[in-house]
């Protein structure tokens, strides 16, 4: 029946499925979040807690390990910045001394140059900070609102994986029972994939960040840069969000070289250390630890952060990604979907495929 439905109403519906998946997914977010979260890392967990109970450990002592363990590394993360933000916060009065200096540089030089007065420009700032602060009464509201909520449900994110790693075996044979008509092994052996793919993901991740997080701040260091390694940690961390991160995790250190110093040369410096570290991340570390686990184009990496952006904000920037790898690795395993999975996948050599197939041909054809 379904096949004899004209294209023109399989689109329409398709569509509507759609829309109705966007808005679940809007207005569940709250839910939708951590447990994204917690399902990337109940696949990365899973290889600890399987190799404890290979140990002889019994299985829910050893997802509750497994779940400690990665808590400690975060907690001591969490510790870790909390510090190099106190030693920030104790350094502000002098940093506001500098900024008064630098920007009544910058009104001499605009009162010089264009002709507006001290007291114009400070009239225009005023004014936009009025404006500014207007409207930020009502997003900082929405905002804590948000935060607190989200840190509520953040909390639930061990739960979420302990009990994913618990009934795993539960969620495979639901699976071969929903699928009775249909190949089930082929169903798990994608899921088996998924599993790969987001344990080489987020490992990957969590490397490049570690590598990326050292030299930044050997690079800021050899500057003399003021809390080098509060800002290197920091663009490095923001790396993880495509495209946008790398640029805020730049200006933070730029800026603080353009406060803090008197000489532009070093701004400059610090601008050359984020441009080769991220050349060689981009050129060398990323291909070498992330490789290709998640291997769709840059055309389709831009739409899906933007639409990761409006769907779930900066969480939906962060996991816009891997969820995409998630779906190519779906759409490269069935058949009618393998169209879609080829257009978001990385750029083909249309040479290259021209040549092999060619050669497959002539091996097929039969000699004379």
């Amino acid at each position: 029946m379904w096949n004899d439905t004209p294209f023109y109403v399989k689109a329409t519906i398709k569509l509507f499925l759609l829309s109705l998946i966007v808005l679940a997914m809007v207005m569940g977010r709250e839910f939708f979040i951590p447990f994204t979260i917690s399902i990337f890392f109940t696949f990365l967990l899973m290889p600890i807690s399987r190799k404890l109970i290979q140990w002889k450990f019994p299985r829910t002592l050893a997802i509750l390990i497994s779940i400690f363990l990665a808590l400690a590394v975060f907690g001591g993360l969490i510790y870790f910045l909390y510090s190099q933000i106190e030693s920030f916060a104790d350094d502000l009065p002098e940093l506001k001394k500098q900024l008064a200096k630098k920007w009544d540089a910058l009104q001499q030089y605009i009162s010089r140059e264009f002709n507006i007065t001290k007291r114009q420009q400070s009239r225009w700032l005023d004014q936009k900070i009025a404006e500014t602060a207007q409207s930020g009464d009502t997003y900082a509201m929405g905002f804590f609102s948000a935060t607190g909520t989200f840190f509520a449900n953040v909390a639930l994110i061990p739960i979420y994986i302990f009990f994913l790693t618990y009934y795993k075996d539960k969620f495979k044979e639901f699976i071969v029972l929903v699928s009775k008509n249909r190949n089930h092994e082929e169903i798990l052996n994608i899921l088996r994939k998924i599993s790969t793919i987001s344990q080489k993901y987020i490992k990957g991740l969590m490397i490049d960040v570690l590598i990326l997080s050292v030299l930044n701040s050997t690079g800021f260091l050899l500057l003399d840069l003021d809390h080098a390694i509060l800002f290197g940690v920091l663009a490095s961390i923001l790396n993880i969000i495509p495209y946008v991160g790398v640029l805020i995790g730049s200006i933070l250190p730029i800026a603080m070289a353009l406060l803090t110093k008197d000489e532009i040369g070093y701004a400059i410096g610090v601008a050359l250390v984020c441009q080769v570290v991220q050349f060689l991340d981009n050129n060398f570390i990323t291909p070498y630890v992330v490789g290709s686990s998640v291997s769709i184009n840059p055309f389709t990496a831009v739409i899906v952060l933007v639409i990761g952006a409006l769907i779930w904000g900066l969480p939906g920037m962060i996991l816009c990604m891997p969820l995409t790898g998630m779906l190519k690795v779906v759409c490269d395993n069935v058949d009618s979907l393998k169209p879609y999975g080829f257009i978001i996948g990385e750029e083909v050599n249309f040479q290259e495929q021209k040549a092999k197939h060619g050669r497959m041909l002539k091996r097929l054809r039969p000699k004379k």
